[in-house]
């Protein structure tokens, strides 16, 4: 019986142990069997087919590193004789406003880059606020040499005012503090009671249904004057499109805070010389009183409402990269194909030095300079408001971005980081990107039709281009800056405002200055004006710049001489001084060519690069103007000047707040009338556009139809498109007669037609939206 039980046991054993065996193999075979069908992670990997391109301009053009930027805050803080306090800093306090890098003299650059020169000396500039003096004003300091500085001197380019107002200063961290937790609250207290039976919402002591604020530019109607209309705002999502029409004017030019003071009041249409007489008379009854309702609270954000007909809720089209990324980055600089250039971020944001093109540098440096929008109203706030970003640290303001909304998953990711309106360098992730997409339109192609119902070839480039893009959120609109590299030679300069309109209680004859957009809100109309600096290096500095246009002609016909024809002919018109080669906004634009006169091509062109703008923008002020005067720049279309150490900027951070005395006014440069005939020249290029708001508008304002920018395109630089390089082209012949088989010709590791599979590498959504200590 023991034995009988025993083999039993032993065959349950056997049994047991093979089905075990073969669920193991079973499930071996099946992982296998689903791994050899399942894509693969996509590679992330650059095969450079060619020469190590030069990095000095790594190391002149990138931005202070945070070491750095705490060793030029420290060394400062230091010297005692410039008092200056390290933290914690009050409107009255000598304090640090910004450090960022002092490009080097250009001429020293290329004698380093071209030519083995000395390595130009790296220096920081910084902008020190003086309220502490007797005399409060406003001091620069050039620091350096980094990373261990030993010098710091006065810095005052000749070309801007040698003393710049205390007035005119940005607004920092410490007014807004003193402004908005102090002042307002204690001011606006009394009048708490009327702020919450007319809106229903408050401001003091509020914790629930609370009022916000904002203010607006230029602070007050003459040089000297640091008064701001503050508007109240419902404390919504998409605060901008609550207004509800209750401003008041603070006088806040003195250091003192003690001596700050509310100037006017406004509620709903209403003026008051005081906060006591707008109670007096509204508990008296003596005026027109508002009950404003609350339908509106949730329509102003991004939560999803209404339908489409044909709905789906399957995602989108997505990127990927099947042999890994194109191009390279090195810390600041970036290889694609042909193209190499350096970046960095300045205050008025992405900037790009030394760009060349199979080692030919085409432009020495491409930037913004200001950005400004002009608006109308009828009450203070819209009547009031010019806004010139460059007075709001714009180029401070790229905040993370948000993987496969604002830039594909596959992209680039790269930290800035900054030392502006802080005590401390901050850092800001994932706030600038790099990436290549194809355009989904082809560079160039072609069907050679036979007209036999039969073709003899195809030829097609797809246009891959390569993009590097930052996202400046400044209050309430989002600017999308890219900058976009084609194979053939072609540079873009592009940007798209987005995000919130600023938008004023609808009242009276509002509809002289908008559209109602929105429960009792006016949308304002204003204007986009964006300037940029090229200072472009056709073959070299010594160019020349001409116009290029058409001309009709009389002329017979030469085998038919009684008939004749008007024909277009080409006119080529060198300018020779700057005042010709300034061109407003009321002249139609000819070509805009710059050449090298002593460089030809293969046909004997000169070689040349030709300015194209994308805009349709119009100055709203007249010349002279006001505030016009701060963005000069604004009158043209483009400008043409020499260039000079002394003229770096069309415009400085100190003109937003005194625009009518700016301490860089623009026509100057071009005043001087100098020769521009086979000099370093430098092009100030203006877009823009005009914008009526409407209710499309809401929630945000569309970067479809809202952009503007330029190109910059070869024009004789070449011998042919340079693009026929590209591995990206595609030929397709027809095979034997009758066989129905199509050659297929490309010069890429995987065939179009034969793409590989792969999974890009896409992480579950994280975003951060901070900006942090280091």
């Amino acid at each position: 019986m023991s034995e009988m039980n025993s083999a039993s046991r032993k065959w349950v054993f056997l049994t047991l142990l093979f089905v075990s065996i073969s669920i193991i193999l079973a499930t071996v075979l099946i992982h296998q069997h689903v791994n050899a069908n399942f894509p693969k992670k996509c590679p992330n990997k650059f095969v450079l087919n060619g020469i190590k391109p030069d990095y000095k301009a790594i190391e002149i053009f990138s931005d202070l590193t945070p070491t750095e930027l705490t060793t030029v805050k420290d060394f400062l803080v230091s010297d005692k004789n410039l008092n200056i306090v390290a933290s914690e800093a009050t409107v009255n306090s000598n304090y640090i406003y910004m450090i960022e890098l002092y490009n080097p003299d250009k001429k020293e650059a290329l004698n380093y880059l071209d030519h083995g020169g000395a390595k130009p000396a790296r220096v920081a500039k910084a902008v020190v606020f003086r309220g502490a003096d007797v005399q409060p004003s406003i001091a620069e300091y050039l620091i350096g040499p980094l990373p261990n500085p030993t010098w710091y001197r006065p810095h005052s380019p000749s070309t801007r005012k040698r003393v710049i107002n205390f007035s005119s200063r940005p607004t920092t961290i410490p007014e807004y503090t003193a402004l908005y937790t102090h002042f307002l609250p204690k001011a606006l207290e009394k009048v708490n009671h009327i702020l919450e039976e007319s809106y229903g919402y408050t401001y003091h002591n509020c914790t629930k249904k609370c009022l916000t604020v904002g203010e607006v530019a230029p602070k007050g109607l003459k040089s000297g004057e640091r008064r701001s209309w503050v508007m109240l705002l419902r404390q919504l999502e998409g605060f901008y499109l609550h207004p509800v029409g209750f401003h008041v004017l603070v006088n806040h030019e003195s250091s003192n805070t003690a001596k700050w003071a509310v100037e006017k009041v406004y509620y709903h249409g209403q003026y008051f010389i005081s906060i006591e007489e707008l109670i007096t008379k509204y508990d008296k009854g003596s005026i027109t009183k508002i009950k404003l309702s609350d339908s509106s609270r949730e329509s102003s954000g991004y939560n999803r409402r209404g339908a489409f007909r044909a709905d789906t809720s399957q995602t989108g089209p997505r990127q990927y990269e099947p042999e890994g990324h194109r191009y390279r980055v090195d810390g600041n600089f970036v290889q694609y194909m042909p193209w190499t250039f350096a970046f960095r971020i300045s205050y008025m944001g992405l900037q790009i030095f030394d760009i060349k093109y199979n080692g030919e540098r085409i432009v020495y440096e491409m930037g913004l300079q200001d950005v400004v929008s002009y608006y109308t109203g009828n009450d203070p706030i819209g009547s009031l408001f010019r806004a010139m970003d460059s007075g709001w640290h714009f180029g401070a303001d790229n905040f993370e971005l948000v993987k496969g909304i604002d830039c594909p998953h596959t992209a680039t990711y790269l930290d800035t980081y900054h030392f502006v309106n802080s005590d401390k360098p901050l850092k800001y992730p994932n706030s600038i990107c790099i990436f290549e997409h194809n355009t989904g339109v082809p560079l160039r192609r072609h069907l050679e039709d036979e007209h036999r119902r039969g073709y003899s070839f195809y030829g097609g480039l797809v246009n891959y281009v390569l993009v590097i893009r930052s996202v400046n959120t400044v209050y309430n609109y989002d600017y999308v800056v890219d900058y976009i590299f084609y194979q053939n030679g072609v540079i873009e300069a592009k940007i798209h405002p987005t995000g919130y309109l600023v938008a004023t209680y609808f009242l009276g004859h509002g509809l002289k200055y908008g559209n109602k957009i929105f429960d009792h809100v006016l949308g304002n109309v204003h204007t986009h004006m964006i300037n940029y600096k090229l200072d472009m290096d056709i073959v070299g500095t010594s160019n020349s710049f001409k116009t290029v246009n058409l001309q009709l002609e009389n002329t017979t016909v030469v085998w038919s001489p009684e008939h004749a024809k008007v024909m277009p002919t080409v006119k080529h018109d060198l300018k020779k001084t700057e005042s010709e080669a300034a061109f407003k906004f009321d002249v139609r634009l000819p070509y805009l060519v710059f050449v090298n006169e002593n460089a030809r091509n293969k046909w004997g062109a000169q070689r040349g690069y030709r300015v194209q703008l994308t805009s349709h923008g119009n100055p709203l002020l007249p010349e002279d103007y006001e505030e016009e005067k701060s963005v000069a720049w604004s009158r043209y279309q483009m400008a043409v000047t020499k260039r000079k150490e002394t003229e770096l900027y069309s415009g400085s951070i100190y003109n937003q707040h005194d625009p009518w005395d700016p301490a860089v006014y623009f026509q100057d440069f071009i005043n001087d009338n100098e020769n521009i005939v086979n000099q370093d020249l430098v092009a100030w290029v203006t877009v823009g556009f005009v914008h009526i708001p409407h209710s499309e508008d809401v929630p945000n304002t569309a970067t479809a139809c809202n952009g503007a920018g330029f190109f910059f395109r070869p024009f004789n630089f070449y011998d042919e498109d340079p693009s026929v390089a590209s591995r990206d082209v595609v030929i397709l012949r027809p095979g034997p007669p009758g066989s129905g088989e199509t050659r297929v010709s490309w010069w890429t590791e995987q065939s179009p037609t034969e793409p590989s599979v792969c999974l890009p590498d896409i992480q579950p959504l994280t975003y951060n939206g901070t900006r942090g200590p280091v």
